[in-house]
């Protein structure tokens, strides 16, 4: 059995390979900032070691949700999509946008769509982690002629 220290606290104790929890994810660990030691008999057999420097997992992005999904605009309106990235918790939430036809609907790089000119497009979210991607639909119709 082995028990794993930081500083003077037990931080987690038995049979190997043991995991330390509760570390902030993508994250560098300094060497010898948890020290291991062998236990037998809940006696410490060994002096305690200095673990190696290490740097802790990222939390890796599992979709994206991008709203609203359907949107009927005149030509010049604008509206504003929204990414949700999966988990809330991602490491990485960068996402990237593209319209199918720039010449119907642009969008900018934070989700913005201004319409352009009659006709249809669709709005594609992109997430850099993962290449995760979810889509939004786009009307675009002339302004009706006021009385």
């Amino acid at each position: 059995m082995f028990r794993i220290y930081k500083d003077d606290e037990i931080v987690v104790e038995g049979e190997s390979p043991l995991e330390i929890t509760g570390l902030d994810p993508d994250t560098d660990v300094a060497k010898g900032e948890y020290q291991a030691v062998r236990v037998e008999e809940d006696k410490e057999e060994s002096e305690r070691v200095g673990v190696p420097a290490f740097k802790t997992l990222p939390i890796d992005v599992t979709g994206v949700n991008l709203a609203p999904k359907n949107n009927n605009l005149e030509v010049d309106d604008t509206r504003q999509l929204n990414a949700t990235v999966e988990p809330s918790d991602a490491t990485n939430k960068s996402v990237t946008y593209e319209s199918d036809d720039d010449e119907v609907a642009t969008v900018n790089s934070s989700g913005l769509v201004t319409a352009i000119s009659e006709g249809n497009a669709t709005i594609t979210v992109e997430t850099d982690d993962g290449s995760h991607t979810d889509t939004a639909t786009v009307n675009v119709t002339e302004p009706e002629e006021g009385d």
